[in-house]
């Protein structure tokens, strides 16, 4: 007899939406069809949509490290909530370098969290010598940052040849935070010389151009090496444009994205202050904007969306002047929702939010075919969603421990109703349902738990 049935639903996929039972055996996906199959126990999805939980392949739970900002148990349940089954992780205040330094970090994170969980490295200058066996230690990527942020330093273009090149000989994927260090340290040195505190320093400071000539750089060194890159957080059609070019001239490079890039305008920041601090900050200036973001989505130039969920509470935002509040948005638990809301709208196709939320970080970070797809064989990582659930965004509703969304006040259609990992439901109805620890460490390669 089988362990679960989850019974009625619409089942979507990359490819199709289609009526069908999806049936769970010893964690991991038994059989999708329309035959009714004995179970142990039985979840009646009529009327909802039976997806793939959502790989969030960039987040930042700060532990160890920052953790009054969050901790995984936190970070986890929040992405439960918010229909994420599976995060890799990387924590800025206390980076993993070497696999020593991740074996240490598995030891501690033990039973922290609720959704599985795999983790990745930061490459720092004067620790390129360790990319080699940190990779074989079983990370996901390798971050790296063309400008120093978060107290992490940034490499220049020679570090990131020679990091390139040994990535390509291992076949490792690189994900790269594209701002030139040159032009956002002359920046600085111009606005704090002219004596600017005011919001609107952010995307003077963080520019265009730095993020511009970062990813033209990023993209022709993986072209010229070889390397896998993903360049991290794209903030606009521009810079979309130019990995597409290198992309055409045979380079591997793919486009993350984020929900602040769809949703959020850049003269938000001269009101919200630290509120609206992140990097590389909204770019959006009109509705045209905004939409060609969207279509960049739909034609495939930006091959999946994360959350680069980095929150930070609003005391914590508010400390000190624009210059020294804390960068980082919270996401975890509000992008499933908003791109739900998209295809709503008619933005996105349900098969292509499966395909950017899903099954592409699944793919390029080898966790597929175990993660990211609801078929035989995969693990039982599923959300259930009501797409005629209509509400408004609440910062009263976040369980991160941020404690806000920047989208608090939007009215949004399609929610998560409730999330399975590995066929426990570990969230219903806006609400962790599970404890933390139930989330397994998961070594880079089909997705295989460590033992």
């Amino acid at each position: 007899m089988l362990d679960l049935a989850i019974l009625g639903g619409t089942v979507v996929t990359r490819d199709a939406t289609f009526p069908a039972h999806v049936y769970v055996h010893d964690g991991r996906v038994a059989a999708v069809g329309l035959e009714r199959l004995p179970s142990r126990e039985q979840v009646d999805a009529g009327g909802l949509h039976v997806l793939p939980g959502m790989v969030d392949a960039h987040v930042h739970f700060m532990d160890p490290g920052a953790t009054e900002r969050e901790d995984f148990i936190t970070g986890s349940a929040a992405a439960a909530v918010g229909g994420v089954t599976t995060v890799i992780e990387h924590t800025h205040a206390h980076p993993v370098c070497d696999a020593e330094a991740l074996r240490a970090k598995v030891a501690h994170l033990g039973r922290r969290s609720l959704v599985d969980f795999g983790l990745a490295a930061h490459v720092l200058p004067d620790r390129l010598d360790a990319v080699r066996g940190v990779w074989e230690a079983g990370v996901f990527y390798l971050k790296l940052f063309t400008c120093t942020t978060h107290g992490i330093p940034g490499l220049m273009p020679g570090d990131l040849l020679r990091v390139f090149r040994t990535a390509a000989a291992l076949e490792a994927i690189c994900l790269v935070h594209c701002e030139d260090e040159s032009i956002t340290v002359a920046s600085e040195r111009d606005l704090r010389g002219a004596g600017r505190r005011d919001f609107g320093i952010v995307p003077l400071w963080r520019s265009r151009e730095a993020e511009w000539t970062a990813v033209a750089t990023v993209a022709l060194l993986a072209r010229l090496t070889g390397a896998r890159v993903v360049v991290a957080h794209a903030s606009n059609p521009q810079t979309i444009d130019l990995v597409v070019r290198e992309r055409h001239l045979g380079a591997s490079v793919w486009v993350e994205s984020c929900p602040q890039y769809f949703h959020l305008r850049e003269d938000e920041v001269t009101r919200l202050g630290p509120f609206r601090k992140f990097a590389p900050p909204a770019r959006a200036r009109t509705t045209e904007d905004e939409e060609e973001m969207w279509v960049q989505l739909r034609r495939g130039e930006i091959a999946y969306i994360a959350t680069d969920h980095a929150p930070a509470t609003r005391a914590q935002k508010e400390a000190g002047d624009i210059w020294q509040a804390h960068f980082g948005l919270p996401g975890v638990e509000t992008t499933l929702t908003l791109l739900l809301n998209a295809a709503h709208e008619s933005r996105l196709t349900l098969p292509r939010l499966v395909d950017v939320v899903a099954e592409t970080p699944a793919r390029l970070y080898g966790l597929y075919p175990r993660k990211g797809r609801l078929q035989p064989g995969a693990d039982a990582d599923l959300v259930l969603v009501d797409m005629a659930d209509e509400r408004i965004l609440r910062d009263e509703d976040v369980i991160s421990k941020a404690g806000w969304t920047p989208y608090a006040g939007r009215r949004v259609w399609g929610r998560p109703a409730a999330t399975f990992v590995r066929g426990r439901r570990v969230a219903s109805d806006g609400r962790p349902v599970a404890e933390p620890g139930w989330g397994q460490w998961l070594r880079r390669g089909g997705g295989e738990p460590a033992r």
